[in-house]
């Protein structure tokens, strides 16, 4: 739809049956999977404030934006259209629905502000960044496991691996978020160097998995997109959207709900993926597997480029999606990977559906031990003036992050951070890795230990690259922001104490 920052830009939403939120979809604009099974392929567009709106002919002008009538299935209006423009959408079948906010249903049923401060106070303490790095890194060398076989060359695979060692030591001896979060996009990369090489003898190349404009002027219906402005962006992106709906499933019967934080490796100041950044983390495994399967699928040729439709966009950009077929292999491969034994721990699980359920219920119970400490645990402001020092709750600390001078920051932040290993240590966690077997598992594990001896600090570097792109430190998740912003006194002068 829109962004603050993007009020003149117009989209229009693209159909997506196969959507993680198309439930939500069909409840917000009253269309039914049915409905999407037509063959039009620009669903809407929201009309918002500041265009000339009218009609002539057989099109709809909003400003310099012109829109075929019939085209369209429903229209989000943010202004107010006139009567007989509104009357001339229904009756050419368009689905017109009035507007009232900017906020939309993607702000709904979002974790709990307790649970959420706890959230924030983990990730600006950096007390989970190292461990979920590492996963991260795990994850990736198990993709490339998996596909050796699948490979002419193997000799193509250790500077791979040796790449991976690179990023994995940039990031995991050094605590910073930033850091962490330029590590993780640096093994994706190289993860992505090596897909393209795999597939580019079938036809396909990974360029940008979605849209410039996509990424640039946000955004679609939902926070995800699978159209991309490639065949293989569009394949990719969709196989995600499919695993990773099996992490919303699985929260969703565990009665959980992450949804308004950051995560640990995958939380960006620049992108509203901080919205679902630990659900995101949590399913990079499922992501991972869905990558593998996807490249198994193109290697075997059970998809090919015929499973990937063209349609024009904004301004006639040409863009593609994965046709219902496509999305049918992909689910299947899903399907597969679930219900069959995975290896992880040095466990053998009889599907991975059971090893996620589990891992899931594990990592919660550690959240809500940290939580439950740092609640109880007193955290103290020293006040020069006073004696004693001022006990502080932990939501105002949190809150007021970016108000505290360094050095109570550092306290809280040490103090945090030491909390969150203590509790990783004492209950064992480990993000899931998918892992196809045992020798993968133990290679993987051996590649880690040799990674580790090469251990170095890189002093200085975090806050170096902060400087040069003039990064903030300490962003809030925005489900914490939000309640930040419906506290009228903040912010408040008596905390900082310098």
């Amino acid at each position: 739809m829109n962004t603050r920052e993007s009020m003149t830009h117009y989209i229009k939403c693209v159909k997506d049956s196969g959507h993680l939120f198309k439930d939500k979809i069909y409840q917000l604009t009253g269309l039914t999977a049915q409905d999407y099974q037509q063959p039009k392929s620009s669903l809407g567009v929201p009309i918002l404030p500041g265009y000339e709106v009218k009609i002539a002919g057989e099109f709809l002008f909003v400003g310099q934006l012109m829109l075929k009538i019939s085209d369209l299935k429903f229209v989000y209006d943010h202004i107010g259209l006139p009567l007989e423009i509104k009357q001339v959408l229904i009756e050419n079948g368009c689905y017109y629905k009035r507007i009232d906010s900017f906020k939309g249903w993607f702000n709904l049923n979002r974790i709990s502000v307790k649970k959420a401060t706890c959230v924030d106070a983990i990730r600006l303490s950096n007390g989970f960044n190292n461990h979920f790095l590492k996963s991260t890194i795990k994850s990736d060398l198990s993709l490339v496991y998996a596909l050796q076989g699948m490979a002419s060359n193997r000799n193509t695979f250790q500077p791979l691996i040796d790449k991976l060692g690179d990023t994995y030591i940039l990031g995991y001896h050094y605590h910073e978020g930033t850091l962490c979060n330029v590590t993780e996009g640096l093994s994706a990369k190289t993860v992505w160097d090596f897909t393209n090489n795999l597939i580019e003898p079938y036809g396909f190349r990974i360029r940008h998995r979605i849209s410039d404009r996509l990424h640039n002027k946000k955004q679609m219906i939902g926070n995800y997109k699978t159209i991309a402005r490639t065949k293989a962006d569009a394949l990719f992106n969709t196989a995600f959207l499919i695993y990773e709906e099996e992490m919303w499933s699985v929260l969703e019967e565990l009665g959980l709900n992450y949804l308004g934080v950051g995560g640990f490796t995958h939380f960006s100041i620049n992108s509203n993926l901080t919205w679902m950044g630990l659900p995101l983390d949590l399913c990079n495994s499922l992501k991972k597997t869905g990558h593998i399967q996807s490249l198994k699928a193109i290697l075997d040729k059970k998809i090919t480029k015929k499973h990937i439709k063209k349609i024009s966009g904004f301004k006639g950009e040409r863009l593609y999606y994965v046709s219902p077929v496509g999305q049918k292999i992909l689910f299947e491969t899903k399907e597969d990977v679930l219900s069959n034994p995975c290896v992880f721990n040095g466990q053998t699980y009889n599907s991975y559906k059971e090893a996620l359920t589990k891992n899931v219920l594990e990592f919660d119970n550690l959240l809500e031990n940290i939580c439950e400490r740092l609640h109880d645990e007193q955290l103290f402001i020293n006040d020069r003036e006073m004696i004693n020092s001022i006990g502080v709750k932990l939501w105002r600390l949190v809150l007021e992050w970016e108000y505290l001078p360094i050095s109570q920051k550092n306290l809280l932040r040490n103090k945090v951070f030491r909390i969150c290993q203590e509790e990783i240590k004492r209950c064992g966690f480990q993000p899931i890795v998918w892992m196809k077997s045992k020798f993968i598992e133990q290679q993987i594990e051996k590649d880690i230990a040799e990674f580790e001896k090469l251990s170095y600090l890189h002093k200085g570097r975090e806050k170096d690259y902060i400087i040069k792109h003039g990064y903030k430190v300490g962003q809030l998740s925005p489900r914490v922001k939000e309640y930040s912003y419906d506290l009228k006194e903040l912010p408040i002068e008596w905390i900082n104490l310098e």
